[in-house]
């Protein structure tokens, strides 16, 4: 049986650091956390979709594994070399296997 092995992937979460003269929240990020045993799928240019709002170009997808308790809503991750930011508000699946949470993450161009 062959085992899969995933990267280790430095994960910012988002976090509220204040609010704007209108009362809006301003946001930050906190102070990375390492998480291993991630796998990670890079698209390939013609895989990349380019019709979502605000520029933003899903680079990657990447499953977390079960032992990540971490909310992943507008965090940034860092993987090797590249950095790039979580699409929405990733939700845990049902899952038989060591990965329960798929993200979108990608560049912002706009």
């Amino acid at each position: 049986m062959r085992v899969m092995n995933g990267e280790t992937v430095s994960v910012e979460t988002r976090i509220v650091t204040g609010t704007d003269r209108l009362g809006n929240p301003t946001y930050g990020y906190a102070e990375p956390v390492t998480v291993d045993n991630v796998l990670v799928s890079w698209n390939t240019t013609a895989e990349r979709d380019y019709t979502r709002p605000d520029g933003f170009v899903v680079t990657c997808t990447c499953a977390f594994p079960r032992s990540c308790a971490l909310n992943l809503d507008g965090a940034r991750l860092t993987i090797g070399t590249e950095t790039v930011y979580v699409d929405g508000n990733p939700q845990r699946e049902m899952s038989p296997n060591a990965w329960n949470m798929l993200v979108s993450a990608g560049v912002q161009n706009g």
